[in-house]
């Protein structure tokens, strides 16, 4: 789909100081649409989601499941920036890069001689981009935090009864894409005044202001009751139905009618017995039925037409064919084989060094002219250490060599034998 089709954003270079997920998700977005990601590695080791599941030690060279997913496509710069040579490399690579991205602790870059006001002295164009869990600023600023406290102190967590944490990284995930849209904003700002600037993301920010119903309404009179379930009840939305996952026999179906047409089709396609419901009056009129006092009883009436169908697969045919927004409750190994996923190649193939042929996600970028995808495999650590320094600082081999034995910069061992395996595999 994407072959012979240009990179928006091909020409860009990001330096990437980020780990585990928040930034490193963000930096993949960036990294799909064509910009070239460098990401900076600590010796050794290498960011820490090297160390994330899952794990797996493959022709003697381990790598995780988790950084090959968020890595794929950047470039690998393994540097002790602690010592005076290391600190000098990352200066010269900050005057030939475009963004640099971190999500350490507030004060981390800083201490390194890395914050913003030093940035910007090397490179006043630069756009420097922070994510963490309260942000730059604020009395909160300094606190350690990860994705379950971002949702936890946005009231994400509180929100349903009992208390829960999302299934996925919700803080992080959504941080990242909020840093990718402050990233291009920045982008277009400077080419119409040559001026760089500091974005500082909060995971807990950009949760807060998602709350959809309950935030609104108490915002703007503050007589409502905030409490768990307010909004959704655990699989039902209370403020609104129907919208619910609603039990069958043998798994949940997620269905949702809000509009009089698509609720006189759902109740049409429910049947005999079930007429009254479009003329009840706590279910004829759509704002009544945008009340917390219809919800439950709505729901439960849909659970117990849904109980008299032997499987959630009839109650799925029969509302889908009938043009009812519904979906079968899907675990990620049937979702990921499902055809709206796979003919939008939102799972696609790459070759993985020392692993093979693996799966990974596509890029939901789908653009006519300038489409998302997959620019290459995972780095090892330190895989382009070499080739940065040498092509676009200028350093020569002998110097390399020497900063390596020095300890100043570091490949695994497995570099050695990459293009052997390149070959092996016919990755270009």
């Amino acid at each position: 789909m994407t072959e012979n089709k240009k990179d928006a954003l091909s020409g860009l270079r990001v330096l990437d100081f980020t780990w585990v997920y928040a930034g490193p998700f963000a930096t993949r977005q960036l990294a799909d649409l064509g910009a070239e990601v460098i990401k900076i590695e600590p010796r050794v080791t290498g960011a820490l989601e090297r160390r994330f599941y899952r794990v797996t030690n493959r022709n003697g060279v381990m790598q995780s499941s988790y950084a090959m997913s968020l890595n794929r496509g950047k470039k690998s710069v393994s540097v002790d920036v602690r010592s005076k040579k290391g600190f000098s490399i990352i200066c010269d690579l900050i005057k030939k890069s475009d963004i640099m991205i971190s999500n350490m602790a507030p004060g981390a870059m800083k201490s390194l001689g890395f914050g913003y006001d030093d940035v910007k002295e090397i490179n006043p164009k630069i756009i420097y981009c922070s994510i963490s869990c309260f942000g730059q600023t604020g009395s909160y600023a300094n606190e350690p935090g990860f994705d379950i406290i971002a949702q936890a102190a946005s009231s994400w967590c509180g929100q349903v009864d009992p208390p829960a944490v999302a299934p996925v990284a919700i803080g992080d995930a959504n941080a990242g894409i909020h840093a990718v849209a402050a990233i291009l904003a920045a982008l277009y700002y400077r080419e119409k005044t040559n001026k760089g600037q500091e974005i500082d993301m909060s995971m807990t920010d950009c949760l807060f202001h998602l709350n959809e119903n309950t935030g609104p309404a108490y915002l703007s009179d503050r007589e409502i009751e905030c409490k768990p379930g307010a909004s959704h009840g655990g699989r039902w939305a209370m403020a609104y139905s129907p919208y619910a996952l609603i039990k069958a026999r043998d798994g949940l179906i997620a269905i949702a009618a809000l509009s009089d047409l698509l609720w006189e089709k759902l109740v049409t396609n429910m049947g005999n017995g079930y007429e009254w419901l479009l003329t009840d009056p706590r279910t004829k009129e759509l704002v009544t039925r945008m009340m917390h006092e219809s919800a439950a009883f709505i729901h439960e009436t849909l659970e117990e037409w849904v109980s008299t169908f032997e499987s959630v697969h009839d109650v799925e045919k029969l509302l889908r064919d009938g043009g009812v927004p519904s979906m079968r409750v899907k675990k990620f190994d049937e979702a990921a084989d499902a055809p709206y996923i796979r003919e939008r190649e939102m799972v696609v193939k790459i070759k993985q060094p020392f692993i093979g042929e693996v799966e990974t996600y596509g890029s939901p970028f789908k653009m006519s002219e300038t489409p998302g995808r997959v620019m290459g495999h995972a780095p090892l650590i330190g895989e382009n250490t070499v080739d940065v320094l040498s092509n676009l600082l200028g350093i020569g081999q002998e110097e390399i060599d020497k900063l390596l034995e020095e300890n100043v910069l570091y490949m695994e061992e497995a570099v050695t034998r990459l293009d052997e395996e390149k070959k092996r595999l016919r990755i270009k």
